[in-house]
């Protein structure tokens, strides 16, 4: 069940923040914070948070 509950965390992120073409700085800041509130609370494992950050760092770099 974790299993599931992660993958649909980690796909709620996806949609909120990767929507767009790319993330503004501001948007970035708050999407890291998102991931990390998830990896905190158990929610997602410290590797699948390594993957969210790198997508936003991708999507940051996108929108430059």
């Amino acid at each position: 069940m974790e299993c599931k509950k992660g993958a649909a965390a980690m796909l709620a992120w996806r949609n909120r923040f990767l929507a767009e073409a790319g993330l503004q700085e501001d948007d970035y800041d708050q999407a890291l914070r998102c991931a990390e509130d998830l990896e905190r609370s158990g929610v997602i494992s410290a590797g699948e948070w390594i993957e969210l950050v790198k997508q936003a760092n991708s999507a940051l770099l996108r929108a430059r």
